[in-house]
């Protein structure tokens, strides 16, 4: 028999044979979540066509600078409590401690919103300084005032939406994080930038971010009115010792990874090359399209199962999932690899000269779709070191490729330095989850 042959036998074993509960919960609800998720790719997709379209290349690289310093405001000033929030939910809800979840809600909101709101007065104050000494364009000072707040509205909203997928509302998660934003956004975008430039754009980031956190707060009260005591109650020691190690791994993974490379463009490049840069990463994002659909439904689903100790079932889950993934997501891969100076010159003409960099940020994120969920599956098993100890080494990685890249080749640099950091800590992830845990996740193969 061919190796062609048993791989097909396999992968029919592995996915279509004996679906057991756990795949067919994870399955309903991520078919939901490819749904929503559409809809806030596409949203999200035309409110970065309309920024590249609306103010060019130079105008976007200032939006997309302020973005950069916003988002990593955000992820400092969350303390890794998006991730704490997302577990301890999860495990309580699903053992009915509605206590503890309401405990853990209620501490853990309540930081983030102190934190980031003087996080948010903080990059207020220094804009200017930030505009004039870091990057060197005066020009982003109004931009990055007004985006400033979008580190509270952010924070607030990805807490809720962290929350809701806790308590299995994959739906009202979804919309909250991946369709409310980009909607408003893109309904304001036109008369807010045409009335006010760039900094215009910035107030429909932050507008959009802010509805969704409002319609998320709603949709929390709704879903956990009647239930618990009226003294909930979570231990502090507790939280903290798991949002320590996540706080790093959150700093790292949803700051300085996703950002550092446009920033550091941003000081050794032009606003242009920015501009170009920060929207072929906005491309590339798709890619994980159906990955982070995936990775809602099914990291409450680690957690209800890493409780029970049915570890064999994490790794089975884990394996059908990403072949799933990388089966669905490898027509975007071919298209953002070989026809990237296409897809990036929706954009506008300018920006036609970043498709070789969108096909290398396209690389970076195919691995980590070809490997699935993996950082999902060590936080919700109480490896939180261990997915801390691989963004250190993909961030050393990533910073050692910049220096080296970007002042020289710009931003294929930038684009070099981003796949890399993503690949090598999708692949240590790997690694550690079969040392640790003994299960394989790789999607073809023996187990």
């Amino acid at each position: 028999m061919s190796p062609l042959i048993e791989a097909a036998q396999r992968i029919r074993r592995q996915f279509f044979i004996r679906l057991d509960d756990h795949t067919a919960e994870v399955l309903m609800g991520a078919s939901l979540a490819f749904l929503l998720r559409a809809v806030g790719a596409g949203l999200a997709f035309a409110l970065n066509v309309a920024i590249g379209r609306l103010l060019g290349t130079e105008g976007a690289g200032l939006y997309f600078l302020a973005l950069s310093v916003v988002m990593i405001g955000a992820v400092l000033s969350k303390l890794g409590l998006d991730n704490t929030l997302l577990r301890f939910v999860a495990a309580g809800a699903s053992s009915g401690d509605w206590n503890r979840v309401l405990g853990v809600f209620r501490i853990g909101i309540r930081i983030a919103a102190g934190t980031s709101l003087a996080a948010a007065g903080l990059v207020l104050m220094l804009a200017p300084w930030i505009a004039d000494y870091v990057f060197g364009e005066p020009a982003l000072a109004p931009s990055l005032r007004v985006m400033s707040l979008g580190i509270f509205s952010f924070a607030t909203m990805t807490l809720l939406a962290e929350s809701l997928k806790g308590l299995k509302r994959i739906r009202n998660s979804m919309l909250v994080s991946g369709v409310f934003y980009p909607g408003v956004a893109l309904v304001l975008i036109w008369p807010l930038v045409t009335a006010f430039g760039v900094p215009g754009a910035a107030m429909a980031y932050v507008l959009g971010t802010g509805t969704a956190a409002v319609i998320g707060w709603a949709m929390w009260r709704a879903n956990v009115a009647g239930v618990g005591a009226a003294t909930p109650a979570f231990e502090r020691a507790t939280l903290w010792q798991s949002c320590r190690p996540l706080w790093t791994m959150s700093i790292i993974n949803r700051g300085i990874l996703p950002w550092a490379p446009l920033f550091l463009l941003g000081i050794w490049g032009t606003a242009e090359e920015a501009g170009i840069f920060g929207a072929a990463t906005r491309v590339a994002m798709l890619v994980t399209f159906f990955l982070t659909a995936v990775n809602t439904v099914i990291a409450p689903k680690f957690a209800e199962l890493h409780v029970r100790g049915e570890i064999g079932m994490l790794g089975c889950l884990a394996r059908r999932f990403a072949l799933l993934i990388t089966l669905a997501a490898s027509p975007l891969f071919v298209l953002l690899i070989f026809a990237g100076d296409w897809v990036m010159g929706l954009f506008g003409p300018d920006f036609v000269k970043g498709g070789t960099a969108l096909a290398i940020l396209a690389l970076g994120q195919a691995v980590n779709t070809i490997t699935g969920s993996v950082g999902y599956l060590l936080m919700m098993t109480a490896h939180e070191r261990d997915i801390s100890n691989a963004s250190m080494l993909s961030m050393l990685l990533m910073f050692g490729c910049a220096v080296l890249l970007i002042p020289e080749h710009g931003m294929i640099g930038a684009a070099i330095a981003s796949a890399v950091a993503v690949a090598s800590m999708n692949i240590y992830s790997t690694v550690v989850i079969r040392l640790r845990l003994g299960v394989s996740v790789f999607p073809v193969g023996r187990h």
